[in-house]
């Protein structure tokens, strides 16, 4: 557990590398797929020479993620709220439970089964929930670096819109689906990316809804 609170910055990180170059590795395996057209979740519909490799990278970006959260909710009880810590974590938690784990697990069959009402609400309630992370982190910075709330908010605003616009391609079946996809996806990982980063050092226990008095050094 001391080792994961350590490195828990690098593990997610490693989630982010992980679940974001693992389509492409796979793609490569898979001839007639078509990045620009077709989403990411058909390299693991059953029949899909990649379908044992999807699941895998999917279960291992999850679990990565999951195990990084040890990390980062220690790290957070010690900046914020015991709920701002929970609620940050629980963002994520989603999202490796739900995008990553169960969307791994169960695969999109041909047909409305059981697998694919269970892969597409998961994916669904676990991008919603990675698209609260950035709204969180604002807040979270709010007391102590403006210019970080600034930016994480913005971040957020982008990601929603490009969530949408992803959204609304795949409803309306666009040839270009997949890129859609991917810029929703650069957009979600952004802020992890970012906040693992640059985490900052504080002077004190309570960065936003402590004592007002802090340092942070970056």
């Amino acid at each position: 557990m001391a080792m994961i609170k350590s490195y828990f910055r690098f593990l997610l990180i490693s989630f982010v590398a992980i679940d974001s170059l693992s389509p492409y590795i796979l793609a490569h395996f898979y001839p007639k797929y078509q990045a620009i057209s077709q989403v990411i979740s058909e390299l693991g519909e059953v029949g899909s020479p990649v379908y044992y490799g999807f699941s895998f990278f999917s279960v291992l970006a999850g679990s990565v993620l999951l195990v990084s959260l040890f990390g980062l909710v220690s790290y957070l009880k010690t900046q914020t709220s015991v709920w701002m810590s929970r609620a940050i974590v629980g963002t994520l938690a989603s999202f490796a439970i739900g995008e990553c784990l169960l969307s791994g697990l169960f695969s999109i069959e041909g047909g409305s089964t059981l697998s694919v009402i269970i892969h597409q609400v998961a994916s669904d309630l676990g991008s919603l929930g990675m698209l609260g992370f950035p709204f969180l982190i604002s807040i979270l910075f709010y007391r102590k670096d403006r210019s970080k709330t600034y930016l994480f908010f913005g971040l957020g605003i982008l990601s929603v819109f490009f969530a949408l616009i992803n959204g609304y391609a795949q409803l309306m079946d666009s040839s270009y689906m997949g890129v859609y996809q991917r810029l929703s996806m650069v957009m979600m990982y952004l802020p992890v990316v970012l906040f693992s980063s640059k985490l900052p050092k504080m002077s004190t226990i309570k960065a936003v809804y402590g004592t007002p008095s802090y340092a942070a050094v970056n």
